[in-house]
């Protein structure tokens, strides 16, 4: 795995984390971070998967 890769799946794995936290404290009601968890979470696998 290449260091850009590494990089950018930690990158995504704050986000998603960030993410998460979010959806906690709103007891997942705020569609907006859904949708933004459900994406950087589809990214994160699909850039996993891609440089492997």
């Amino acid at each position: 795995m290449h260091c850009d890769d590494k990089r950018t799946l930690y990158v995504l794995k704050e986000e998603i984390e960030k993410a998460w936290k979010l959806l906690e404290k709103s007891s997942f009601s705020d569609q907006q971070m859904l949708e933004k968890f459900n994406n950087a979470v589809t990214e994160y696998f699909e850039c996993k998967l891609s440089s492997e």
